[in-house]
């Protein structure tokens, strides 16, 4: 029994207590347990899926090593690595994986904040326990550097900004741009119009969601920077990729 080298990503849903604590009663509370259950099922699914057709395709790869962790409002994905190259392998495919979901999955009023790291992790798969250092780092990240509904990433994972998806703020705070990433992911692949209008659906929903968020929390100063945030990220793509009939209307 011993700690190994780890990629962790630690995901969860923003808000969550805010919503939770504002279902008058348990049929509201069961609303959000159906939501949040499927898209936390469905994003676990999804990048088992994916995992296993890549590797079929690329067995020098192995990421079907990736295990998940359910509870709560959180998500856990994790695997064990050998070495650089197979570090970087493994963290930059499951940003693929977690960009294109990002993307794709019906939003309403649930958006994710998150931190990837690498670290020592330990996993007993009969008690599903985890403990290890790996998973502190990717759990402050995501509590303590994220602040707002984006994914940061470790600065000893090396990321590079010559990279699409890879994206840093004025504090030199590394963190995923799914927007980017995802958009080369789907929009480059077979059936590009076909997959490119896709797309466009799938950032007009987007582009709902944040607006209904940002009037929702207007008045709370704890909730709301978090919304501009991400309106001013939505915004941003869109001006760079000439989308201004997406782009969110509201003063920044």
């Amino acid at each position: 029994m011993e700690v190994r080298n780890h990629i962790v990503l630690f995901l969860d849903i923003l808000g969550y207590s805010s919503l939770i604590t504002s279902c008058k009663d348990s049929h509201a509370e069961n609303r959000y347990l159906d939501k949040i259950h499927s898209i936390m099922s469905n994003l676990s699914e999804y990048i088992e899926k994916r995992n296993v057709a890549i590797d079929q395709k690329n067995n020098n790869l192995h990421l079907s090593r990736f295990k998940s962790l359910l509870f709560s409002d959180n998500i856990l994905f994790f695997a064990p690595y050998e070495d650089e190259t197979d570090m970087q392998n493994l963290y930059m495919n499951l940003l693929y994986g977690l960009s294109a979901f990002l993307i794709q999955y019906t939003k309403e009023d649930i958006f994710f904040r998150g931190g990837i790291a690498k670290g020592n992790l330990f996993y007993d798969e009969k008690l599903h326990f985890v403990f290890g250092s790996g998973l502190v780092k990717a759990y402050s990240l995501e509590s303590k550097v994220a602040k707002y509904p984006r994914i940061v990433i470790d600065k000893e994972l090396n990321p590079s900004p010559i990279l699409v998806g890879i994206d840093k703020d004025e504090e030199e705070t590394w963190y995923l741009d799914y927007l980017s990433l995802g958009h080369s992911l789907i929009c480059y692949q077979n059936e590009p119009k076909q997959n490119y209008e896709h797309f466009l659906i799938c950032l007009e929903e987007q582009k709902c969601a944040i607006s209904r968020a940002y009037q929702k929390y207007k008045e709370n100063e704890s909730v709301f920077p978090k919304y501009q945030w991400l309106a001013k990220y939505h915004n941003e793509f869109c001006v760079r990729y000439k989308l201004n009939d997406y782009i969110v209307e509201i003063d920044l």
